[in-house]
C-alpha cells in the first residue's frame, strides 16, 4: 500500500495590470520528512513559436527529455525554436525573457525558491496526439516553467517550504497602452 506524506499546499494568487503572482507554500504537517519535486506550468500565448526567443538560459546545463534526459550545455545565445522541444534548464537566474518579435512584447518571468526551468513545446506530431491542444495550436504556445526538480525539496516535519513567481509584460516602443493581463495570459482578442 502507498502511504502519501501529510502536507498542505497553499496558493496564493494575485492580478493586476499586466501582472500575475503566484506565492506557492507547501507546509510538512506529519512527524515524518518528505521530499517532493514542484512545477508551476504557464502557458504562453506567442504569435508564431518560430519567431519567440527565450532568454535567460545560456549556457546553462539540462536535461534534454527527448534524448533520454542526457545531461547538456546550452551552446546559443538565446532559445529558439523549429521543432518539438522539451528540457529541463538547472540552476536558472531569477529571471527569464520569453521574447515574441510579432506581437512586439516580452513577457518577463520572475522566480524565486525554484532554481530550475522546464522549456515545452510540443510541435506538430505531439500537438496531434495530444487531446487538450488542437492539432496547429504549438504554433501560438510556448511552456516556460518555474521548477524544482534537479534537488527536490525535503522538509522535515512541520517545516514550509514557499516559493514565488511573477510574470509581467514589457511592450517594445511600438506597442501603446497596457496590456490587458487576460491578453496576455489567454490570448483573448
Amino acid at each position: 500500500m502507498l502511504v502519501y506524506p501529510v502536507f498542505e499546499l497553499r496558493l496564493r494568487v494575485t492580478l493586476s495590470a499586466g501582472r500575475l503572482t503566484l506565492i506557492p507554500r507547501v507546509r510538512n504537517t506529519d512527524n515524518k520528512a518528505f521530499s517532493f519535486m514542484f512545477t508551476l506550468c504557464n502557458y504562453f500565448s506567442v504569435s508564431d513559436i518560430s519567431e519567440v526567443r527565450v532568454e535567460g538560459l545560456e549556457t546553462l546545463d539540462y536535461f534534454d527529455n527527448l534524448n533520454n534526459r542526457q545531461r547538456f550545455t546550452e551552446q546559443a545565445d538565446a532559445i529558439t525554436f523549429d521543432g518539438e522541444f522539451e528540457r529541463v534548464y538547472l540552476s536558472t537566474p531569477t529571471k527569464i525573457a520569453i521574447i515574441d518579435h510579432e506581437k512586439k512584447r516580452t513577457f518577463e518571468l520572475w522566480k524565486d525558491g525554484m532554481p530550475d526551468a522546464v522549456v515545452w513545446n510540443p510541435w506538430d506530431k505531439k500537438a496531434k496526439a495530444l487531446q487538450d491542444l488542437g492539432d496547429e495550436d504549438y504554433q501560438s504556445m510556448l511552456c516556460v516553467d518555474s521548477a524544482v526538480i534537479e534537488t527536490p525539496i525535503i522538509l522535515k516535519p512541520f517545516e514550509e517550504w514557499k516559493g514565488r513567481q511573477e510574470i509581467s509584460t514589457v511592450s517594445s516602443s511600438y506597442c501603446s497602452g497596457q496590456l490587458d493581463p487576460r491578453k496576455v495570459l489567454y490570448g483573448f482578442h
